[in-house]
């Protein structure tokens, strides 16, 4: 069965500034040396901005200390919400769980390692989303960190297969949380939701953003994840032609799928 996107843009919610319907959601596994510095930071961030977002942080497993340090930090601040998963579930299910636990109209996914700073990246990415947008994507500026090879390697493919105009889908992102509700995450995983948002007609932007170290600990990046990501795209190849669907916005519009602009 085909299923027709039509322009996800006619229905978009406020803008994120307007509305302040967002939620800060960061998944968490063994960053235990990274929790406080970044709820420091995040506090920092909405006294820039003069308001409060709610902010939830899904601990994937962990088996270090993040938990108790997690109980503490959400005695301290009142915006914080904490969610444990008993066994790690993979930032797809951090995702899913997200979703379940959300009623914002927006979602901003964060990153615990400090990599982003939410000081200066979260009010870029807000200010970013205008009316019409619908995902904003952050794009890390003098990465270095032993991973650009295999990032920059899956983001051009990403580009040349999907049409997705967007050079790191795999950062932090604003995104709207109706349109990640109803993509089949079983089939197209974490990696792929702008991919597919694209090919679906929503407008994403990208927003350079400034790359810091890690904090503390250690990536999680490893052989294993770029042996799932090269079958995730698989996957989500298969998926697109399987529906019958065409991945760009510009062959949307020449099937009547979509309005112009």
């Amino acid at each position: 069965m085909t299923l027709l996107i039509e322009n996800p843009t006619s229905f978009s919610p406020l803008p994120p500034l307007k509305s302040k319907s967002v939620t800060v959601v960061i998944p968490a596994f063994n960053e235990e040396g990274n929790l406080e510095p970044l709820l420091l930071l995040i506090d920092q961030a909405f006294k820039a901005l003069d308001f409060t977002l709610p902010v939830l942080i899904i601990d994937d497993g962990s088996t270090d200390d993040s938990p108790n340090i997690l109980a503490l930090l959400s005695r301290k601040y009142p915006f914080l919400k904490v969610i444990r998963h008993p066994h790690r579930r993979s930032v797809t299910g951090v995702l899913k769980t997200a979703l379940a636990y959300t009623t914002t109209d927006w979602i901003f996914w964060g990153q615990a390692d400090l990599e982003s700073d939410p000081q200066t990246d979260l009010p870029l990415l807000l200010e970013a989303c205008v009316p019409g947008v619908d995902a904003v994507a952050g794009w890390r500026q003098q990465r270095n960190d032993g991973k650009t090879f295999a990032s920059n390697l899956a983001n051009s493919t990403c580009r040349r297969m999907f049409g997705l105009g967007i050079h790191d889908m795999n950062w932090i992102k604003l995104v709207r949380r109706d349109v990640l509700a109803t993509l089949p995450l079983e089939l197209v995983t974490h990696r792929y939701t702008l991919a597919v948002m694209a090919g679906w007609g929503c407008r994403v932007v990208e927003v350079p953003t400034p790359w810091h170290p890690r904090h503390s600990g250690k990536s999680k990046f490893g052989r294993g994840r770029l042996i799932s990501s090269a079958i995730d795209f698989f996957k989500v190849w298969c998926w697109f032609q399987s529906e019958g669907r065409v991945l760009t916005p510009m062959k949307l519009e020449r099937l009547g799928w979509l309005t112009k602009r």
